[in-house]
């Protein structure tokens, strides 16, 4: 009977032997499959390329705001200030993003067809030719509209478009009106507006019988130094350098150019947008609706809070506070139909100076918008 009772004993044993075994086997397993799945969640590494202006403002709020943009779904939670970050889409990252600083638009463009870069900030003329030549990229949404100022010495006795008007019948030789890159919006924009307004104008300096000379000055560090020196009576120019112009005390804004006649037309004028590769697109579509999400809050807050921006601005570019809160930009991620249509000015322009090598040469602007523009991601965004 005790023999019984001890093969009992040693059977019930056995078995809570086994049980503990089985259920230290199954909680193993069970960790190992929970750190396999969080090791299988791997965010894509972006490069994601700006330039040292206040025309890309919006994503220099949303690094510098971070986590204070949580409660609209997504922020960039810093990694190593001002070059590394992760996007997060509430507490889940969502990609790796490093920052990269170019020069230019036409820099960027060939580090983004080299494939260095994923996703871009840079001018919408310098997207256009790019696409134009082959690169594949889109546009996905603009970051800015307007900014951009006619400019004249500080002691000059011409304070507004009319008078300005008055300067040019009265001179008995052309205008000189500066500009800083024959892509780029200020001319782009002026020449429409005085075709609008039927003054003839010039690229040419022997042709002494236009009312302006267009004068390309080479590069916007040249705008004041040639204001100061009188090779030009005024220039257009894209902000800080209009609001620069005037705390620097050399020159003075005499029109903001979104109020060129006729009036109404020119709101909206594009100039820098951000875009990124097909192969960005393809790849990692969610990401994309995240970050046009965080664009279009952080254009809103710069827009709602121009003090703080301007401050967060001077603070990236160097530029001085007092000119960034003077600036006339309208910050925006919508692609509204007057910017559609006003970027068809941009691409006018560029195709009549035969900046088309590639597939643009014989098309109209109508029939690229595919090739150019890709706004599923920031029209998802804007309907949130």
């Amino acid at each position: 009977m005790k023999r019984k009772h001890l093969w009992v004993c040693c059977l019930l044993i056995f078995s809570l032997l086994c049980f503990t075994a089985c259920g230290a086997s199954g909680d193993g397993a069970s960790n190992e499959t929970k750190e396999e799945a969080k090791q299988e969640v791997k965010v894509p590494d972006l490069k994601l390329s700006y330039i040292f202006t206040n025309h890309q403002t919006p994503l220099m709020v949303a690094v510098e705001k971070g986590e204070a943009f949580k409660d609209s779904g997504v922020y960039l939670k810093e990694v190593v200030n001002r070059q590394k970050y992760t996007l997060m889409k509430e507490e889940n990252p969502v990609a790796n993003i490093e920052l990269v600083v170019c020069k230019s638009g036409s820099e960027t463009m060939t580090m983004m067809a080299q494939g260095h870069i994923d996703i871009a900030f840079a001018s919408s003329a310098a997207n256009i030719s790019a696409i134009d030549k082959g690169t594949k990229v889109k546009m996905l949404c603009p970051v800015h509209t307007e900014g951009i100022g006619l400019v004249v010495k500080k002691d000059a006795a011409v304070n507004n478009w009319e008078e300005f008007l008055t300067l040019i019948k009265e001179k008995k030789e052309p205008v000189k009106v500066g500009y800083h890159s024959p892509t780029s919006a200020p001319v782009i924009l002026f020449e429409a507006a005085l075709k609008k307004a039927g003054i003839s104008y010039t690229f040419d300096p022997e042709d002494l019988e236009k009312d302006i000379l267009l004068v390309n000055v080479k590069g916007t560090t040249n705008l004041l130094p040639v204001l100061v020196s009188d090779q030009v009576d005024a220039w257009v120019g894209p902000s800080p350098y209009p609001e620069l112009a005037e705390t620097e005390n050399v020159g003075k804004i005499i029109l903001d150019m979104k109020y060129l006649p006729p009036e109404g037309e020119w709101y909206d004028f594009p100039c820098c947008v951000a875009s990124a590769t097909d192969k960005t697109i393809e790849e990692n579509p969610v990401v994309l609706e995240d970050l046009m999400k965080l664009m279009r809050v952080a254009a809103d807050y710069a827009n709602e809070h121009k003090d703080e921006a301007a401050k967060i601005t001077a603070d990236f570019t160097g530029v001085s506070e007092e000119a960034a809160q003077k600036s006339s930009i309208k910050y925006t991620a919508d692609p509204s139909e007057t910017w559609v249509s006003n970027l068809g000015l941009v691409y006018d322009t560029l195709k009549k100076a035969n900046k088309f090598s590639g597939s643009f040469v014989e098309k109209e602007y109508k029939d690229v918008q595919n090739d150019l523009f890709d706004f599923s991601f920031i029209k998802k965004a804007l309907d949130q």
